[in-house]
């Protein structure tokens, strides 16, 4: 009797790890595919995500009411990190221009950006006009989410480790923002704007 009851309880949680493996899977599926790693930076103010296919473009913008999208892509030349090309990236600017009141900046860049195009970005950020505003790069989960850190950072005031724990999310298995990495090393460096 006991022999069967162990079993059965053996049974019982293999199947309750498979359903949540599953479901694991489903949503991370769900959220990269289908919501392209949309995430919502700050509510109505700063969203993150990847690539948006151009016909799913004017459906996002309506629904999350985007006024500004900066695209971290440049597509001049293709690695693992960046595998998006100058077409993908010539394709979504002219789709964003069908858009009305949508103002489209492209400001490539790499994993780590240099200074002048943090400045480009927090020019753009510091125009209470361009909210709510889209920032994405390929997969929306390194360079796009560096750089709503720095939005949280200037704007939220977030302390560097505040923003740099925010920015990988639970269903994300990488280690981008791990304190060791390249963007981690970056945040926890990045030096606040003062204001006056």
């Amino acid at each position: 009797m006991n022999k069967v009851f162990k079993n059965k309880k053996i049974k019982i949680i293999t199947t309750a790890l498979v359903m949540i493996l599953l479901f694991g899977l489903a949503f991370a599926f769900y959220q990269k595919k289908i919501r392209y790693n949309l995430v919502t930076i700050s509510e109505n103010k700063v969203y993150n995500s990847g690539v948006i296919p151009p016909d799913k473009l004017p459906g996002v913008i309506n629904n999350h009411h985007i006024k500004t999208i900066i695209d971290l892509r440049d597509g001049a030349e293709q690695t693992a990190l960046n595998p998006e090309t100058r077409l993908q990236v010539n394709t979504e600017a002219a789709a964003a221009e069908k858009i009305t009141g949508v103002r489209y900046f492209n400001l490539p860049t790499d994993q780590i950006p240099q200074d002048s195009t943090v400045k480009k970005f927090l020019k753009i950020m510091d125009d209470p006009k361009n909210y709510p505003v889209l920032i994405h790069c390929h997969h929306g989960v390194g360079r796009s989410r560096l750089f709503s850190s720095i939005y949280r950072i200037e704007y939220e005031h977030f302390t560097n480790e505040q923003a740099r724990r925010s920015a990988r999310f639970f269903w994300e298995f990488s280690n981008n923002f791990s304190k060791n990495s390249e963007k981690g090393l970056f945040l926890m460096n990045y030096k606040r704007r003062i204001n006056d």
